[in-house]
């Protein structure tokens, strides 16, 4: 054998190494976060055939054995469709009532979907000072670990009936970081309504381009994202709260992933490998993802 073949031998040994490696790592354990912009349809209320979708995908990881945990906001969305709501409320005591109606028609419209499938699903709602206080956090990790090992899917969201960090910041996606750190997840997939991270305002420039891969978030970044959110909206978060939770992640090693949460089947080929949307990981995941073809070369 000459030195090129046994190079690229090398090199194939390498790729087939990294992609094992991927493939196990990557599909161990996933947060899935999904907004309310995403999880409600153009009347506002909440879309229940999309939330049978997303049980269809995170059911088909679960039984592939794949340990999933969704992150989901829409309380106050479904709370505003059960009380005839026209917008979100101003007031935070509103909010809060709102929160706690939609609670539990949301939970029960997942457990209608995941029962469907034949998936066990957990409830878990957490408060910042959860994640802060040390016997707290203990317990937590104790709840999500069991939940995992006895094969369901715990769905999480902010206590907002004594919490307001989601309620005014973030959306959510704050807490999807913290879960995934709580959990040692290796992947996290935020679904949004747009396709991805683009490197301008699609709105403004026709030629704006989705960002298939990121290694840094840095603070001119995070300066010149949209915060979005408004008090017209079903969403309080924007695209900068992703990234500052990818920032958070990507401290931690665990790659995110913002794509489409309307495109078809996205979860599950996120999950197994297919590029999908923006991808932010360590620059040494991107190199191991160069050389199966799933990001450009830098």
């Amino acid at each position: 054998m000459d030195g090129n073949t046994q190079d690229k031998s090398t090199d194939m040994q390498a790729a087939s190494t990294d992609s094992e490696a991927l493939t196990v790592s990557n599909k161990k354990r996933v947060v899935v976060k999904v907004g309310s912009n995403t999880l409600t349809n153009d009347a506002g209320a909440i879309d229940r055939r999309y939330i049978a979708s997303l049980a269809d995908q995170l059911s088909e990881l679960n039984k592939e054995g794949h340990q999933v945990v969704l992150v989901s906001s829409g309380a106050i969305a479904a709370g505003r469709e059960f009380l005839g709501l026209s917008q979100r409320p101003s007031d935070m005591a509103t909010l809060q009532a709102a929160a706690s109606i939609g609670q539990v028609g949301l939970i029960e419209t997942y457990a209608a979907e995941f029962g469907r499938k034949g998936t066990i699903i957990g409830q878990v709602l957490l408060t910042r000072a959860d994640t802060e206080n040390e016997v707290s956090y203990g317990h937590a990790c104790d709840t999500f670990n069991k939940l995992l090992d006895l094969d369901s899917i715990p769905i999480v969201n902010e206590n907002d009936t004594v919490a307001i960090d989601e309620i005014c910041f973030g959306d959510n996606d704050t807490l999807a970081a913290l879960v995934a750190r709580m959990i040692r997840a290796d992947m996290v997939v935020i679904l949004t309504d747009v396709a991805g991270l683009y490197d301008a305002d699609p709105n403004i420039n026709p030629d704006a381009q989705v960002v298939p891969c990121l290694t840094e978030v840095g603070e001119d970044l995070l300066a010149e994202t949209s915060a979005g959110g408004d008090a017209q909206s079903l969403g309080s978060g924007g695209m900068r709260s992703k990234l500052q939770a990818a920032k958070v992640l990507l401290e931690a090693d665990i790659a995110t992933v913002l794509c489409d949460g309307r495109q078809a089947n996205v979860i599950v080929d996120a999950v197994e490998g297919t590029p999908q949307g923006t991808i932010i990981c360590s620059e040494g995941f991107r190199k191991q993802l160069e050389l199966l073809d799933q990001v450009p070369s830098s």
